[in-house]
């Protein structure tokens, strides 16, 4: 979940120094003496995940004397497992206030950031899987808060548990009945009925005008069928005389594909031919030379390495520390005579210099001994790392060379597969011409019973014919457009009636709507009523569902956390929220905040677990001294419940300046105030 928090010059944390802290999952305790900013390091977690901290001015996040405040978040999401990184800068303006200087958020395997803050929340909820009011809600519970989940506020506990929806649908059913209200006209009943009755009169009349046009219209159109016929022949005609030479000139653009391939065809022999002069005779001689000689080349490389990395480093290593070792051996010794020293600072004894003399000749003559062979090392070493970069250079220039000669033999083979290709093409579309050319002089001489003694007397017959046939179809579509002109002034007064008809339609139509709704709104007020009282309904078992499993998992998180099992049951009041439990052996229920020997802080701790799961985030739970709500004699049994919480949660983030809950193999974060 949360996994390390970085801030700098956030109140009482210096500009001066960037400080961070590294959360594991599980139990996560803050801890140190009052004011030394264990709260602080809370509030700097809010603030990079939501870029504020409730209750608190942003300008009282700057410290005193700064100007600016850095903080950077990084956690993994439970739903996901993606790592994200929330960084939020900020700093005073001239006047005091806070101003946002920046705010990013990156997330692993997405390679766009987010820098507006409505995205990064956005973004946030779906890697955490709840909102900001039920993190600060449900998971944060602030300093001196903790036991009032035990007896919390009715409409934030409402929020909460996401039952606020059913009163906010009830007032808007509300509003829907009062638009309805507004919509219904029901007091203009009467003046719609009049207005149907006068549209179905005029369209009565209407429809008799319009029966007198059709008739008008039809003795003009008399006889335009007949040529209206003889124009359809005569385009059919023309059609087809245009789809005969269409198919002609089709068998041209064979021919055309034709010559092309061939034009291609000697292209690629011309390829082919330069590409094999490129590659010179016996390439595949050449290659095996250059294989065996790479292969020598790279086994010369590994073995010249492996003298350096297994022989003369080790050697070199080793020399070159019992030459650091007696330089500052001689060094030393060599500093008591001239300091004056007769006794040795070191061991304690009297020195003789006698004695140091004789040591430090031998110590001299070894270190010029061992200097010369690291000398000789090094000129070793460097000697057979240029004999490893020849070795290198000319296999990495055979390799080099293979690869051009396989792709230049690999370029034959492709051109000459292509050649195939446009060879198999060519005779594919020759065998295509000859069969299409019999096909098509066949069938324009049966379609257009003629007969054709080639393909290019066809072409030029069928041209004589399209011309004529062209002309004809000419003469037809001016006559046909002459006796059309004649009629536009009957349709355009058939039209006239036709368009009173339907404005009357329209009047007709739009009056019976209105008047449909007038008579339906009583209807829909009486059915909404029905779906009002079965959402009340709905509402009333989804509050008490999602209760009956908020005290049913409280009483199970309650269990696992103690063995002291006192409590038959737990129950929530319906109305205030309050948790009540069940004495074993008594005979009624007593509030949870009245529970004995720090039960209330176990009840507590307990009913926010199980919030958690209600809400479908049992993942983080974050504690602000809550042993402030609790007697002394409680609190190592609080903190140890909350230890043990971490067998139920992912992670756990607990301040407190008290000592214990060190248990469970719980992450140590010590806070303290320096100067």
């Amino acid at each position: 979940m949360i996994e390390e928090l970085t801030l700098r010059g956030f109140k009482s944390y210096p500009a001066a120094r960037t400080e961070t802290v590294v959360f594991t999952r599980g139990v996560n305790k803050v801890s140190g003496r009052n004011a030394a900013g264990k709260t602080t390091l809370l509030e700097a977690v809010l603030f990079g995940l939501y870029g504020d901290v409730p209750g608190v001015n942003k300008q009282d996040l700057v410290p005193l004397g700064g100007s600016g405040l850095d903080v950077t978040i990084r956690l993994r999401s439970p739903l996901t497992g993606q790592k994200a990184v929330i960084r939020r800068e900020g700093n005073l303006d001239k006047d005091g206030g806070f101003r946002t200087t920046k705010s990013v958020m990156t997330v692993e395997g997405e390679d766009h950031a987010y820098s507006r803050e409505r995205d990064i929340q956005s973004r946030l909820r779906e890697l955490l899987g709840i909102g900001r009011n039920t993190f600060l809600n449900v998971v944060y519970a602030q300093q001196k808060e903790f036991i009032d989940i035990l007896n919390p506020n009715r409409t934030r506990m409402d929020a909460i548990l996401g039952l606020t929806a059913p009163a906010e649908v009830r007032e808007q059913f509300r509003e829907v009945k009062r638009i309805l209200g507004e919509r219904g006209r029901i007091p203009e009943k009467g003046t719609f009925q009049e207005r149907i009755r006068n549209a179905e009169e005029s369209i009565v009349e209407g429809e008799s005008q319009l029966e007198e046009a059709r008739n008008r219209k039809a003795e003009l159109t008399k006889g335009l069928e007949e040529m209206r016929a003889r124009l359809f022949d005569a385009k059919g005609r023309v059609n087809d005389l245009e789809i005969f030479l269409e198919e002609f000139g089709r068998l041209d653009g064979l021919r055309a594909e034709i010559e092309k391939l061939e034009m291609l065809r000697e292209e690629r022999m011309k390829d082919i031919e330069d590409t094999q002069n490129s590659l010179g005779e016996a390439p595949e001689e050449r290659l095996d030379e250059l294989r065996a000689g790479m292969m020598g080349s790279k086994a010369t490389e590994d073995r010249l390495q492996h003298l350096i990395d297994q022989e003369l480093d080790r050697e070199r290593r080793d020399v070159a520390g019992e030459v650091s070792r007696l330089r500052h051996q001689i060094d030393d010794h060599a500093a008591f005579k001239d300091k004056g020293l007769t006794v040795c600072p070191t061991c304690g004894q009297e020195i003789d210099y006698a004695l140091i003399e004789d040591d430090l000749e031998n110590w001299r003559k070894e270190y010029a001994e061992r200097s010369q062979r690291l000398r000789s090392l090094d000129a070793e070493i460097e000697t057979i790392q240029g004999q490893v970069r020849v070795a290198r250079d000319r296999w990495i220039k055979a390799d080099r060379e293979i690869s051009d000669i396989e792709s230049l033999m690999a370029r034959v083979k492709e051109q000459t597969r292509a050649l195939e290709k446009i060879g198999e093409q060519g005779t594919s579309l020759a065998s295509r011409l000859e069969g299409e050319s019999e096909a098509i002089l066949e069938k324009a001489e049966e379609g257009l019973s003629m007969s054709f003694a080639s393909i290019p007397s066809a072409q030029a017959r069928l041209e004589d014919e399209l011309a004529e046939a062209r002309s004809e179809l000419g003469e037809l579509q001016g006559e046909v457009r002459s006796r059309e002109v004649l009629i536009k002034d009957a349709d355009r007064q058939l039209g006239e009636v036709e368009g009173r008809i339907q404005n009357h339609r329209r009047v007709l139509e739009e009056a019976r709507v209105v008047l449909e709704r007038i008579m339906e709104y009583e209807a829909k007020l009486r059915a909404l009523d029905g779906i009002q009282a079965l959402y009340d309904e709905y509402g009333k078992q989804l509050r008490e569902n999602t209760l009956a499993q908020l005290e049913y998992q409280t009483y199970q998180y309650f269990r696992r956390l103690t063995d002291q099992q006192l409590y038959g049951a737990c129950r929530i009041d319906r109305e205030r929220y309050t948790l009540e439990v069940y004495p074993l052996g008594g005979s009624g229920k007593l509030p949870a905040w009245r529970a004995g020997g720090g039960h209330q802080s176990l009840f507590a701790l307990a009913e926010r677990l199980a919030l958690l799961r209600v809400m479908g985030f049992p993942h983080l739970l974050i504690l602000d001294e809550p042993t402030d709500a609790v007697d002394s004699e409680n609190i190592p049994q609080l903190l140890e419940y909350v230890a043990k919480s971490s067998r139920e949660i992912g992670q756990a983030l607990l301040v407190t300046h008290h000592g214990h809950g060190e248990e469970e193999g719980v992450n140590i974060i010590r806070v303290r105030k320096e100067g």
